[in-house]
């Protein structure tokens, strides 16, 4: 039977009862990956109950703490909200990796650790002398994942890139955006989140392994193949059949998705779903859409501006959200474009809990996106926000994997508090 573990409550900073311990409880992650890829894979498993022990670099620590939206009025490096995200249910160590006194506390870590994750270009670790097979010299039992552009392989490996271009060259540029037009990028930096969950599955794939026959193993993940394993429609087609899927059309039936204006918001409007085209007539009180003229698709793109228009004006005197609403009651497929702010006040994401407030002392309390999936015996929590820079040196270093005071003096200084943190 599980305990009921006290844990820190993320909105109002008290201890509090938990129902059960994370499925992840008792397994170490040493997380020495920067940015946002290989730290977000490090978090989702620290959600479900990892020790996860960041380490960064003395001075700066992780580039991510200077990525925005950044709360200007916090004390440097603690303004970055995007790095809260990434890293809470860590505990922050400062350490050069590049200089050999770093090298016996980072024995002892990995040593105690479970899985490594770290995201340097290839050969950079091994050039420090903390390759795979150092690490796998220190605990056989390890899994080490590397996360980077191209993998640690290949004409490529040893490019740089940004999500702009990995995007582009994993084809889902190509097939983005209207046909007449450039490939269109997706917003956000959506490949590095792409491959941190596929980091933390991989990662624990391997770890249940390791657990099993007591051998570890290296994880070698990159980022555009994880994209690249996105588009198998997009690769079937030419494969085997020669086909080259488009991009969107520039004439396109009005009910294949493109968002129609509303007198708030954008709405989404297709056919299929096991409704009735009619459906439309009755959501929209327009008798018009019974018109034998506008039954199929193919009649549709023969006439779109007459559709659009007809579309825009049912919708000119409602919500998009109520339109969407009353649709989905009748099963029709339609969608309403929510902003930040339609995220932040959905009725659905707030009955599900998704959200968190999260209390930091650098910045105070924000809200972010929480749980990610839903498990009934062990879920996922957040036990304490993301960690001050070096904020655990002694309680990791000393405590924990009984250095002594001299030599983690020797280690880099002890990063000065300002703004009384």
């Amino acid at each position: 039977m599980r305990t009921m573990p006290t844990s820190f409550h993320p909105t109002c900073g008290k201890m509090e009862t938990e129902p059960a311990g994370g499925a992840l409880d008792g397994v170490r992650v040493l997380d020495l990956s920067h940015g946002i890829a290989g730290p977000f894979a490090a978090r989702l498993l620290g959600d479900f109950g990892a020790d996860v022990i960041k380490i960064e670099k003395p001075g700066t620590g992780d580039f991510a703490r200077f990525l925005a939206p950044l709360k200007s009025d916090a004390p440097v490096p603690e303004q970055s909200l995007l790095f809260q995200y990434l890293n809470w249910n860590k505990r922050s160590v400062a350490l050069d990796l590049r200089t050999p006194q770093a090298r016996p506390a980072l024995k002892k870590l990995v040593e105690a650790s479970d899985i490594v994750i770290e995201s340097f270009r290839p050969g950079i670790l091994n050039g420090w002398g903390l390759g795979v097979d150092r690490m796998l010299e220190w605990n056989p039992r390890v899994v080490l994942t590397s996360v980077t552009n191209f993998g640690q392989t290949g004409p490529y490996a040893d490019y740089r890139a940004s999500d702009l271009v990995l995007q582009a060259m994993s084809g889902i540029m190509q097939i983005s955006g209207r046909v007449d037009r450039e490939p269109l990028k997706h917003g956000l930096a959506q490949s590095y989140y792409c491959a941190g969950l596929n980091a933390a599955y991989a990662s624990l794939v391997a770890y249940t392994a390791a657990a099993a026959d007591g051998f570890g193993e290296h994880v070698d993940l990159s980022i555009h193949e994880c994209l690249a394993s996105e588009l198998v429609l997009n690769e079937s087609y030419y494969a085997f059949l020669g086909a080259v899927q488009g991009r969107r059309a520039v004439v396109q039936d009005p009910f294949a998705g493109e968002p129609i204006p509303a007198r708030k918001g954008f709405l989404a409007v297709q056919t299929g779903g096991g409704a009735p085209f009619e459906g439309y007539a009755d959501l929209f009180e327009r008798e018009e859409f019974r018109d034998p003229k506008f039954a199929s698709a193919p009649q549709r793109e023969q006439l779109v501006p007459e559709v659009r228009a007809l579309l825009e004006e049912c919708l000119a005197d409602k919500d998009a959200k109520d339109v969407f609403l009353k649709g989905a009651q009748r099963r029709l497929l339609v969608g309403v474009v929510q902003g930040a702010e339609d995220l932040l006040d959905c009725e659905h994401l707030r009955a599900r809990d998704f959200f968190i407030d999260l209390e930091h002392p650098a910045t105070g309390s924000f809200r972010f996106p929480g749980e990610l999936v839903k498990l009934s015996a062990t879920p996922m929590s957040v036990r304490r926000r993301s960690p001050l820079l070096d904020e655990h040196r002694f309680e990791v270093l000393v405590d924990e994997i009984g250095l002594t005071l001299a030599e983690v003096e020797c280690l880099a200084p002890v990063r000065a508090r300002s703004g009384g943190l």
